[in-house]
């Protein structure tokens, strides 16, 4: 019976060392240096870059409010113009890094006079990389004079690159139909992340 309880109390401290060696050792690892944890790709980001400062009689692109991450939100801005009625211009944009968000454009208060004039604003994608944007007041009314934000269009990341957004085929017009030849057209390009 003796050598009964000590084969047993044998096969307990067994038990008990194989238990407290697969607890401490944690199954195995060792020791040694351990790499950091990859973090993974950067957030996706979009950020617009001005060819220039806009100075007087310029229509000019601007990075709008309510973009971020892969979104951007381009406004088209105007400073110190005079007698605008209306303007037309094709957007080229790097269609390979960017998508045009169709019905996604609204109209900024300048021509409207914050409401108080009508005005239609047209926006239709020729084909991926040119937008055609046309806005202009309605009726016999003076153009507007001042600063402002003409309208917002919004594209979204397809891919990380970068390019040019260019207003090209452009007209700026004024109350009587004419075109206006002194104002400064400002692009600018695009860095997507």
């Amino acid at each position: 019976m003796k050598s009964r309880s000590l084969t047993l109390l044998a096969v307990a401290l067994v038990l008990v060392a194989a238990s407290w060696f697969s607890i401490g050792c944690g199954g195995g690892g060792g020791g040694g240096p351990t790499s950091p944890p990859n973090p993974g790709p950067p957030p996706s980001s979009i950020s617009f870059s001005s060819d220039s400062s806009a100075g007087a009689d310029s229509i000019y692109l601007s990075t709008g409010s309510g973009g971020g991450g892969s979104v951007l939100v381009l406004d088209v801005d105007v400073q110190s113009v005079t007698d605008l009625y209306g303007v037309s211009f094709v957007l080229e944009y790097p269609e390979d890094f960017l998508s045009f968000s169709k019905n996604s454009e609204s109209e900024g208060s300048f021509l409207s006079d914050g409401g108080q004039e009508d005005t239609d604003l047209q926006v239709s994608e020729r084909t991926a990389g040119e937008v055609i944007v046309g806005i202009t007041r309605l009726g016999t009314v003076p153009g507007a004079s001042g600063s402002g934000n003409l309208l917002s269009l919004e594209f979204t990341r397809k891919a990380a690159g970068s390019g040019r957004m260019e207003m090209v085929d452009r007209d700026a017009l004024d109350s009587f139909g004419d075109v206006q030849l002194d104002v400064t057209w400002i692009s600018g390009s695009v860095t997507v992340r």
